[in-house]
């Protein structure tokens, strides 16, 4: 599935060329929107008129218009380009009564623009070098298994560098529009409009079986061979059509019909399939150090989504009074084929044993993985999904100056098709939300049940001149849920497939010494490794699958309760407009996923009490024995039975802007706002399958904690101000000048281990700072062979410096909260120039532009300006000890579980090499550094 929100992926479904007015609201309390808790965006795209009129463009940028110096780092040049151009044209067909509206644009990025483009290199000592795009990862040793993948398994996993130039990525758009004057009732409007977007992608990065590397796939820690990538093609295709009619000066109707086909598929680099593989840095208990093989998440990966909309608004006017009565019916038939690890996956703890696979010294992977279809089931899993709604408003002009619209929308959601039980889900006793016993059908979408939005909204023009308005509302809005979330319960329920994901080492432990290195994605399934005869499941009626995502029967879709209030206030004897809104949102239905299988045990970890009145340490729920120890149902794995419902947890979000503008004052505009944004959630459901969604937000006593944190999305603090300035001259030229400026945090992280400190599976675990950091035992940082690298008592002075360096005494005796932690601020200026040459042809203005647009131009003034900063691993402060070991005959360096008494021996994490003093480092891709953009466009 695609991360972007928007159809079409990274491809916009239609140009901005196209459209006449965009619109993005937060918090609209007119009734007739819906479907979103968060924003909805409105665009109104251009007609035709009597006039013909158009425009055509072209937009350049390379890599000689491109800025290559990050502080006293100078990037390699690469190819970087992107291309822009396109047209549109209106006029009409029959005058007065029937117009065209026509537009195109074709966009092109290719090299370090375009999404894919990988710039790390093998480092020659195994240590990394950000700034200069070097990973720790060895040429010797990509070479090396890169030999013995061609030689012993006869395939070519592709480059492991220098392929940056070769990414592309592409959209083609295609509109047009017809508008019919039926006669001076009746207007119909029908509109075709088309995307096609291709780009190329980084492999996933750290997903998987459990326990999952810290540090993605591709980055400084590791590196994937180039047939290990893939790449989306993203095609959205709508038909609408309107009917606007007035029957009278009281009475009018709008008919809105819109059929929408959306798709997303994944396509891997080389056509030949083999099983993905992940190498780790030693040890199963270390980090990824280099990939390969058919991506895990792209095979058969394809998404196809038809939607149909119908709309219907009647409105009324009777005196002072506005009504509208409306309906809606939609239905979205989703298709997702989702076959994970389809090729197979194979998890290594190191070079040298993958190095053994295929000669009589093999030893076994860490970790293993496989999805396979039932014999005659197609991998496609369905939701027929309708929503009916009705709705009705008055917007009610009680004084010439004083509007209030007030209204309730009725909403139904409908599952229209039925699904295939898996009685052997069925009959496991699991637990819900509450932590009590419970069945869960696999059968069963969730009741239909009413969602009532009542709004309430205001406008006041205090003193009847607009000089001061004031406005606001509060009212109840209800969105949905990716449809993936919710048919990856007969995804993976074991009706149509069986997934093979373990959730913990311990969960394989019991066959994976059995599995040997085999290209063919079905050979276990056809040859089942003993100890594994209850995993490699051929049939429903054989049990349940290891892994599984279920649909709480009482979920109920998102809604949120918002509040607004804001204040235009044009400031006498000036231009300047003074504006203010503040903003309140709190659930009402959050969403949550449940690990269903899960007890939280009566053991704790034990370390850290400072001895202070409610101080009581590092005491979150520990599993000395592993997390499957601990597994409500024996019969499935603790981790590996997830449940999509809602938290009784509810969430809230406080926004805030101040701003002063200037609209339009003898050529000059600008504004400049503050917005502050605080919010609190409970889980930020970051991820597609139910897994991920599940363990992807680090928490303290694991992944079902129902604890608010801050937000990842909610920055507290950002100025944004532009100022631009139009000279007319010389009856046929024009310039105009802008500048445009963003300043804000760059984002928000966490503080975790490093290690599975409390040893549930997951490697998410936020970080116990002690009131005393000497009560933390740390002990000599070793390598492989047990050199000192770095002493205890060195390790102990790092950890208490880069407390006070870093803002964190302040958190001392307490977990380091979730997302509670900035990155650096960053100000980033950008300026436009335009210049016009415009003139009269045929009593038709006609102008010719040429734009230079410079993206950071910070940056282009001062190489230490405008750099974006991203975190280098530092956040993972430390964990468990570090210890020497051996793995196939060589030396390696393993991760020590948390002893049976609570108390773990603790090493600080090494970053490039030492130990870390910032958990930040500078962005070392073109994305950071100044760019320029030329253009030209012709309108008449």
């Amino acid at each position: 599935m695609s991360s972007n929100p928007i159809p079409g992926g990274n491809s916009q479904p239609i140009s901005l060329d196209a459209i006449e007015q965009i619109s993005v609201n937060i918090a609209p309390f007119d009734i007739t929107q819906s479907g979103f808790t968060g924003a909805g965006i409105n665009a109104v795209t251009r007609s035709g008129t009597n006039k013909i009129e158009g425009s055509a463009y072209y937009y350049l940028q390379n890599q000689n218009f491109q800025g290559r110096k990050i502080e006293d780092v100078t990037l390699d040049k690469v190819d970087a380009a992107k291309k822009n151009f396109g047209f549109r044209l209106g006029g009409p067909i029959i005058k007065d009564k029937l117009f065209l509206f026509v537009n195109a644009e074709r966009e092109e990025a290719t090299g370090a623009n375009a999404s894919g483009a990988n710039l790390w290199r093998a480092s020659e000592n195994g240590v990394a070098d950000p700034n200069n795009n070097i990973a720790r990862t060895k040429r010797s040793d990509l070479e090396d298994v890169r030999n013995h993948l061609i030689n012993t398994w006869g395939y070519d996993p592709g480059r492991y560098e220098g392929y940056a130039d070769e990414a592309k990525e592409s959209s083609t758009k295609f509109l047009v529009r017809l508008d019919w004057n039926i006669n001076e009732k009746h207007k119909f409007a029908l509109r075709y409009n088309q995307v096609v977007g291709n780009s190329m992608q980084v492999a996933n990065g750290n997903s998987g079986p459990y326990p999952r590397s810290q540090t993605n796939r591709v980055s400084d820690q590791s590196i994937t061979f180039e047939n290990g990538n893939y790449a989306f093609k993203n095609i959205v295709r709508s038909v609408t059509a309107e009917l606007n009619s007035t029957f009278n000066s009281q009475l009018s109707n709008q008919f809105l019909a819109t059929y929408t086909r959306i798709q997303d598929t994944r396509s891997t680099p080389s056509n030949q399939l083999f099983p993905f593989v992940d190498i780790w840095d030693g040890s199963a208990t270390g980090s990824n150090y280099m990939s390969f093989g058919t991506e895990l998440f792209s095979y058969k990966n394809d998404v196809i989504n038809n939607n149909y909309s119908f709309t219907n608004n009647l409105t009324l006017k009777a005196d002072k009074h506005t009504f509208t009565f409306g309906g809606a019916f939609e239905i979205q038939n989703f298709g997702n084929s989702y076959t994970r690890m389809g090729t197979s996956y194979y998890r290594y703890a190191s070079v040298d044993d993958f190095l053994k696979t295929g000669t009589p010294q093999e030893v076994a992977p860490i970790m293993y993985g496989v999805t396979y279809p039932y014999e005659g089931q197609d991998t496609y899993s369905k939701i027929n999904f309708g929503l009916a709604s009705l709705y009705a408003q008055d917007k009610w002009s009680v004084a010439d100056n004083f509007t209030m619209t007030y209204g309730v929308r009725a909403e139904l959601p409908i599952y229209l098709n039925k699904l295939t039980a898996n009685p052997s889900i069925d009959a496991l006793r699991l637990l819900d939300i509450n932590g009590n016993p419970k069945n869960y059908n696999s059968g069963l979408w969730p009741k239909s049940q009413i969602m009532i939005s009542p709004r309430v909204g205001f406008n006041y023009d205090v003193f009847k001149d607009r000089s001061l308005v004031l406005r606001g509302g509060t009212g109840f809005f209800s969105g949905r849920v990716p449809f993936v979330w919710l048919t990856n319960m007969p995804t993976n329920a074991g009706v149509l497939q069986n997934t093979v994901e373990p959730g913990s080492y311990d969960a394989v432990s019991g066959w994976i010494n059995n599995i040997k290195f085999n290209t063919d994605p079905y050979y276990y399934l056809n040859n089942v490794p003993a100890g594994a005869e209850a995993v490699f499941i051929k049939t429903p009626k054989e049990g349940a699958p290891s892994s599984f995502a279920l649909v709480d029967r009482d979920f109920k879709m998102p809604m949120v309760w918002r509040t607004s209030v804001g204040a235009d206030y044009k400031i006498p004897n000036s231009p300047f407009v003074l504006s203010g809104d503040f903003l309140y949102t709190k659930d009402i239905n959050a969403v949550f996923q449940l690990g269903a299988n899960r007890r939280t045990p009566n053991t704790f970890l034990n370390y850290g009490a400072s001895g202070d009145e409610g101080d009581y340490g590092d005491n979150r729920a520990f599993y000395p024995a592993g997390v499957n120890g601990s597994a409500y149902n024996s019969k499935i794995g603790a981790n590996n039975a997830t449940v999509l419902t809602n938290t009784n947890v509810k969430g809230h979000a406080v926004s805030a802007t101040l701003g002063l503008s200037v609209p339009n004052y003898k050529g000059l505009s600008g504004s400049v706002f503050y917005n502050y944004a605080s919010a609190k959630e409970v889980s930020a459901n970051a991820g597609s399958s139910a897994s991920s969604a599940w363990g992807g937000s680090a928490t303290v006593n694991g992944p079902n904690d129902q604890i608010l944190h801050p937000s990842a999305f909610a920055i507290p603090h950002r100025v944004m101000a532009h100022l631009s300035y139009r000279l007319e001259y010389a009856n046929h030229l024009a310039t105009t000048v802008g500048v445009y400026y963003n300043g804000s945090s760059q984002g928000r992280f966490s503080y975790t281990y490093y290690s599975d400190i409390n040893r549930d599976g997951q490697n998410a675990d936020l970080i116990y700072l002690p009131k005393n950091l000497n009560s933390l035992t740390f002990v000599d940082r070793v390598d492989a062979n047990g050199k000192v690298l770095f002493t205890a008592a060195q390790q102990a002075d790092a950890l208490e410096k880069f407390v006070k360096d870093n803002g964190l005494e302040k958190y001392q005796g307490k977990y380091l909260p979730r997302n509670g932690f900035l990155l650096p601020w960053l100000n980033r200026f950008d300026v436009k120039v335009l210049q016009d040459i415009f003139t009269n042809i045929g009593g038709r203005k006609n102008s010719l532009q040429l734009s230079l647009d410079v993206i950071n131009f910070g940056n282009l003034l001062n190489k230490n300006w405008g750099i974006q900063s991203r975190l280098n691993n530092g956040q993972l402060l430390y964990g468990n000890k570090m210890v020497p070991g051996v793995s196939s005959g060589k030396a390696v360096l393993n991760t020590a579980s948390t002893p049976a008494t609570g108390i773990p021996e603790f090493n600080m994490n090494v970053v490039n090499g030492d130990l870390p003093t910032t958990p930040f480092q500078n962005v070392s891709t073109l994305g950071t550094t100044w760019q320029m953009q030329l253009g030209v466009r012709y309108t008449f």
